[in-house]
């Protein structure tokens, strides 16, 4: 009797073991899978493998063209004290309904010196469409 007790649990807990194996994409015995489980689509972009630090606090944007077709934003980025490295400062064209990002422009300065303003310009084409335009400026010490 001890025997047959025994040799049911060991198959209970193989049978166990195996399900806890089951693949998270079908969840296991048919059933969908769990939040916890579930993974956020990819964008497939990589992200860059130094971001920099955001200096947004020290660049304006003076001018953005929003028309669909070649557009050019200005502005001027005076790098804080104790900023040492390549200033990059970019510009988005978005679609602010959607948060699309319709076209995008970047300019960098190498070496830039703490507290000399630099003046940008930044190019890019917005596709022809019936969209509210809005630009979006982005700075960063890398």
């Amino acid at each position: 009797m001890k025997k047959s007790v025994a040799c049911i649990v060991g198959v209970l807990v193989t049978a166990a073991a195996i399900a806890g194996c089951s693949s998270p994409e079908n969840g296991g015995a048919g059933n969908p899978p769990s939040s916890t489980t579930t993974q956020a689509p990819t964008t497939g972009e990589a992200k860059p493998a130094n971001p920099g630090t955001g200096i947004i606090e020290a660049a304006t944007m003076g001018s953005c063209d929003t028309a669909p077709g070649k557009v050019t934003a200005t502005g001027t980025v005076t790098p804080p004290e104790g900023t040492k490295g390549t200033v990059k400062v970019s510009v988005s064209w978005v679609d602010p309904k959607t948060s699309a990002v319709l076209a995008r422009g970047e300019q960098s300065f190498k070496d830039a010196k703490a507290g000399k303003a630099l003046d940008w310009s930044v190019n890019a084409e917005v596709p022809e469409q019936g969209v509210d335009v809005k630009c979006v400026l982005g700075a960063a010490v890398l």
